[in-house]
């Protein structure tokens, strides 16, 4: 018996053993091929920055829980779909809903339409957030959301990029005038209406040289995944270009994939969402307003990247919205990330409140959200009035400025 113990204890050693070593050699082969399941919150940032650069398809990243001292958490996970355009803001909002919340929020980018297919065959995102209100309202048209699950969040902008000064090559042409990156950061007296008239001259005109050499690239997103693409397309249509850029174009998956195609110089202008496209090098941008921005390229110290915000006359206002992917209807009001009334909760104030007009308020505690869902709780803190006020700074306008959205 003692010597079948021993054998017993011996075959347990080696099979431990052997799972270790399995183990170490299958970590080992993740690290080499870029795959982690579990991420750390460097490694998230890295990972997510990769994603400029390296755009590829169902790319994952991880908001990691990263403030230990949090009392109150939900030891959850919510995976959340979003369009690429809208990657870097919501990289961003998933730290800071996580530090908060506990919530582990995992982010799957690529095109909207493409995103759109996969939830039609059940992908299980908790969360979609579309660069655009048509395939989200598909979803509830066709009874895989529940109506009230739709919001607007976002509206985004339209920007063309192209690299060199395209005007000093006919500057005897062009010698007195103004080109575009002045008419658009221009601080003259002239109302909205006269600009978008100038601008939308100009950026006819600059497209119409670069297209007059044939060897010249433009980029667009594909319009029948990406709203940004859609967008650009409708505005050579209605620059009554599109005929003469198709021998032209070069066509992205994404937005991501069309700014890469410009930042890695296969293409001499791209479409993209003006969002990223403040995310390019800033080493002029100290003269030119936030609303503007002007570039020196990477790879030439010659070659100067301008950024033109495209007239939002020429294509239709791309609504950014978001459905929760349940049948049930998800708890979005009241948000509970806005200061609430204190006679409405049973945690003491956080602050004291000095002033006798004003009703004593206090912060979001997660012992408020009893029943209420992680994804609505998401859902919710993107929509709330900070998170909201915060996109100007990414390029987007918010929803409730905009009069659109929930």
């Amino acid at each position: 018996m003692d010597a079948q113990k021993v054998m017993v204890c011996s075959l347990a050693m080696r099979l431990s053993s052997f799972v270790n070593l399995a183990m170490l050699i299958l970590v080992s082969a993740s690290v080499a091929l870029g795959v982690t399941a579990f991420s750390s919150s460097v490694a998230h940032a890295s990972s997510f920055e990769a994603a400029n650069n390296n755009v590829n398809e169902g790319s994952v990243i991880s908001a990691e829980k990263q403030n230990q001292s949090v009392n109150f958490k939900r030891d959850e996970k919510i995976n959340v779909a979003v369009a690429a355009n809208f990657a870097k803001p919501l990289k961003s909002i998933a730290e800071q809903f996580t530090e908060l919340t506990g919530i582990e929020v995992a982010v799957t980018i690529s095109s909207s339409g493409t995103l759109y297919a996969q939830i039609q065959h059940g992908a299980s995102f908790d969360v979609f957030l579309s660069a655009d209100r048509a395939r989200p309202q598909a979803l509830v048209d066709n009874n895989v959301v529940h109506h009230g699950n739709l919001v607007d969040y976002a509206k985004g902008k339209l920007a063309f990029v192209y690299a060199g000064d395209l005007s000093s090559e006919a500057s005897h042409e062009t010698s007195g005038k103004r080109n575009c990156e002045q008419i658009a950061r221009s601080s003259t007296g002239d109302t909205t209406a006269q600009i978008n008239v100038q601008l939308t001259d100009c950026l006819s005109k600059q497209l119409v040289q670069l297209m007059e050499n044939p060897q010249n690239k433009v980029a667009i997103a594909n319009p029948k995944l990406a709203p940004y693409g859609d967008a650009a397309q409708q505005t050579l249509q209605n620059l009554s270009l599109w005929q003469q850029f198709l021998p032209h174009r070069v066509m992205g998956k994404n937005v991501l994939q069309t700014l890469q195609f410009y930042t890695t110089g296969s293409v001499k202008g791209a479409f993209v969402a003006y969002s990223l496209a403040l995310d390019l090098p800033a080493d002029l941008s100290s003269n030119l307003p936030s609303n503007f921005n002007s570039v020196v390229n990477t790879k030439s110290a010659d070659a100067v990247t301008v950024i033109v915000p495209v007239p939002e006359t020429l294509y239709q206002p791309i609504i950014q919205s978001l459905v929760v992917n349940s049948k049930t209807v998800a708890t979005l009001s009241p948000n509970l990330f806005e200061p609430l009334p204190i006679k409405n909760a049973a945690a003491p104030v956080d602050e004291p409140i000095h002033n006798d007009n004003v009703e004593p308020t206090r912060a979001f505690r997660l012992s408020d959200a009893n029943g209420v869902s992680s994804p609505s709780l998401f859902v919710q803190y993107l929509m709330s009035q900070g998170v909201q006020h915060s996109l100007i700074e990414w390029g987007y306008e918010p929803t409730i400025a905009s009069g659109v959205g929930n």
